[in-house]
């Protein structure tokens, strides 16, 4: 494992006023087995329930959570992009504490029910990149990682059909997913000038709408559709000319956000025989993901049109209409 002046992983250039990658001092080799270093917090947890009638209960809970293993992904990628990377002397352990109050009431005798909780919770050492860095095949992820903090709050609603032939269930998300990195001292910026900003994974609106129709004992359908708005990213805001290159300019991390992401999946269930008392049972199903072919952004790759000079935007889409057939069985 490499060693750092000041065991500081990451490099802050008072000139340039940005984040480098640490020069390391040396190398500490560990035995097999060897403890490298260790950590230790409690967790309590604390839930309360009361019902206010048989059809009307609220609840509040408050949960602290340790994780000690981070993931950090990388916005400008095409395709997804995660990496793990284990808590160590550089990288501390993720701890998180949340809040939430709900409310729960049946309607028409328990056919259908609503279901809504408010939350709040922050996390204290919330591993954030260096502008810049480079994630694929690196070997010392430390070199590019800072110690943050992140936080997100919203309110849930689900309004839910329990009985009949047609069951399902609206919901809908209203949140806000933020993190921040403030410098390590008076001299450091941080990332994003130590302020607030969307974290990789928040979406303002979240929309799923899922039905269930029992049409026979053997035909049963579904269909699932989905509303997200866009996740964060970071645009460029301008362009210059360097020897000849133009260069982007990119603005403020995650201050814009991909076109909406929505689709809709069908799905048909058959099942030939129903009333078998057989131990081996089996079902075919057919489906259809995003029938409509909505082209949803994975990423929007800018760059420079060789015939007319101008800048371009261009959508990445990986999946469009997707058809199935599966067969399931139990025994």
């Amino acid at each position: 494992m490499n060693t750092y002046a000041n065991d500081q992983a990451v490099a802050f250039n008072p000139d340039l006023q940005i984040y480098e990658e640490a020069t390391p001092t040396g190398v500490t080799y560990y035995k097999p087995r060897e403890k490298i270093i260790s950590f230790g917090n409690l967790e309590p947890r604390l839930a309360v329930s009361y019902a206010i009638n048989e059809e009307q209960s609220v609840k509040a809970s408050y949960n602290r959570m340790s994780q000690y293993i981070h993931l950090v992904s990388n916005t400008a990628s095409v395709s997804p992009l995660d990496i793990w990377a284990p808590s160590d002397q550089y990288l501390k352990p993720e701890i998180l504490d949340q809040v939430a109050l709900g409310y729960f009431r049946n309607f028409r005798s328990g056919k259908y029910s609503l279901e809504t909780e408010a939350f709040y919770k922050k996390t204290k050492n919330r591993a954030d990149y260096i502008d810049g860095a480079e994630l694929i095949a690196r070997k010392a992820i430390e070199q590019v990682l800072l110690n943050g903090a992140a936080r997100a709050y919203g309110l849930e609603v689900m309004l839910k059909r329990n009985t009949g032939k047609l069951t399902g269930w609206l919901s809908y998300t209203l949140s806000r997913a933020e993190q921040r990195t403030p410098g390590r001292n008076a001299t450091e910026p941080g990332i994003n000038n130590g302020e607030w900003y969307r974290a990789n994974y928040d979406k303002t609106h979240n929309l799923s709408l899922t039905a269930a129709y029992q049409l026979t004992r053997k035909w049963s359908f579904g269909g699932i559709f989905t509303y997200q708005t866009g996740k964060a990213a970071t645009y460029p805001i301008g362009k210059y000319q360097y020897q000849g290159i133009t260069i982007a300019n990119y603005g403020v991390r995650n201050a814009s956000s991909l076109p909406a992401y929505h689709h809709l999946d069908l799905s048909a269930t058959y099942v030939p025989r129903p009333d078998s008392k057989k131990r081996w049972k089996g079902e075919w199903v057919f489906s259809i993901y995003n029938v409509y072919g909505r082209n949803n952004a994975a990423a929007l790759m800018f760059e420079q049109n060789r015939e007319t000079g101008w800048s371009e935007a261009k959508r990445i889409s990986i999946f469009g209409i997707v058809p199935g057939v599966s067969y399931n069985f139990k025994f």
